[in-house]
């Protein structure tokens, strides 16, 4: 962790550190810092929580250190002079955090919210799990084989080139901003926002906020050097150079001076010297650290294509544009339609209704006529008798043909429903 002096009148210097301490929280209680995890001399990393979704998360913070200083929780500038610039640099900050989160890639590191607080920009990373290529450059006991090597390449060169497509540049390729996860699959981590702007302050700015010596092209070093696609490309074929050689190249600068001055490369190419690799693949990454710029792969696609004989790179699926998804389904529907029409539906044989005969129960006259008739002594009406008699068949023969409709209706409705099934062709 580096750490800037601010100087106290009347006291000697006092180091301050850059970092905001573990445990602060950012954006209200959304997020809370656990710890600083590098800081570049342009921004800060840190591993934090998210508290809304209840996990961890890498939070970056525009923190350029030459224009900027701590107090408390807030960053605020040096001077008034810098101001301009200082908030020039954080808009751009924010601008290319919504382009790189614009960006959908298997192997670049996901962007998911970037806000302002302490009077700076953050943007929220996903948290990767693995080793970065410097570390496994380190680890003589594990080194990587040729085969994984070109495949972590190839998958690379393809994120880079998707990083080009849309007028960016990553600006800080080197061994520690690629990642591995534990599946090993590299992640382009880390992208230099808004340096190219910084970068045309002054040299000093220049080489506090860029360069990384081994792996920027010598245009890194001026400042307002012209950068492009292969700058970028300079830097990641110095990466793969060490991870292959295991000896980092040397500083641009000084292969520029011994160039200028007629003398030999410093830098030993790599074709030739390491058997188990193809000639192709190894004067590929050579010809990337080219000194000039003219004189590099322009591209990554290029580069990709040299080396990919395979084919091995990801293909988009390309869609026919005369494809239309509703007319196909409808003219699908409609042919379903046409076959079932013509086709005899299997209508299922329904047995004819038999109808039983009624039983006639005796029916008892009502109590009255039966105390009118004890009370007389003479017996029952036959007017009487024959009008009850003839109600209750009447109710008898009502409620069957009640019935009967009601089964002929149900009949019916299930057939008219089995006639709607077939023509929507389910």
């Amino acid at each position: 962790m580096t750490a800037a002096h601010q100087p106290i009148q009347g006291d000697a210097p006092q180091e301050r550190s850059e970092a905001l301490p573990d445990g602060t929280p950012l954006l209200g209680d959304q997020f809370t810092i656990e710890r600083a995890l590098s800081n570049g001399g342009f921004g800060i990393t840190y591993l934090a929580r998210d508290n809304y979704l209840d996990r961890r998360v890498v939070i970056k913070e525009c923190y350029p250190e030459v224009f900027c200083m701590r107090e408390g929780k807030k960053v605020v500038v040096r001077s008034d002079q810098h101001k301009a610039k200082y908030r020039t640099i954080v808009k751009m900050f924010m601008r290319e955090a919504r382009s790189i989160a614009k960006m959908r890639h298997p192997n670049i590191v996901g962007v998911h919210r970037i806000f302002e607080d302490n009077q700076t920009a953050y943007m929220v990373l996903d948290l990767i799990h693995g080793r970065d290529l410097l570390s496994i450059v380190n680890d003589k006991n594990k080194p990587l084989p040729p085969a994984q090597i070109k495949e972590i390449l190839i998958k690379v060169l393809d994120a880079v080139d998707l990083v080009h497509q849309n007028d960016l540049l990553h600006r800080d390729i080197s061994p520690d901003n690629i990642l591995l996860d534990k599946w090993g699959s590299p992640f382009l981590i880390d992208f230099g926002a808004a340096r190219e702007e910084a970068s045309r302050e002054t040299r000093a700015v220049s080489s506090v906020l860029i360069v990384k010596d081994g792996y920027s092209p010598q245009e890194f070093y001026f400042a307002g050097g012209k950068q492009g696609p292969s700058s970028d490309l300079y830097a990641l074929g110095a990466t793969f150079y060490h991870l292959i050689s295991g000896v980092a190249p040397p500083n641009s600068q000084t292969r520029m001076a011994e160039f200028a001055g007629k003398n030999p490369d410093p830098c030993e190419p790599l074709a030739g010297r390491f058997p188990e690799y193809d000639r192709a693949f190894l004067e590929a990454i050579d010809k990337a650290m080219q000194i000039l710029p003219k004189a590099r792969i322009q591209s990554a696609r290029e580069w990709l294509n040299i080396i990919n004989k395979e084919g091995q790179r990801v293909k988009p699926l390309k869609v026919n544009p005369r494809f239309d998804l509703n007319k196909t389904l409808t003219r699908l529907v409609s042919e379903t339609n046409e076959y079932v029409l013509n086709s005899e539906p299997r209508i299922p044989k329904s047995q004819p209704l038999e109808l039983k005969p009624a039983v006639e129960k005796p029916v008892k006259a009502p109590g009255w006529v039966q105390e009118f008739n004890q009370e007389t002594g003479k017996a029952p009406q036959a007017g009487i008798s024959n009008l009850v008699d003839t109600v209750e068949e009447q109710r008898a023969v009502e409620k069957t043909v009640a019935e009967l409709e009601a089964r002929k209706a149900a009949r019916l409705a299930a057939e008219a429903r089995k006639k709607k099934w077939w023509r929507l062709g389910f």
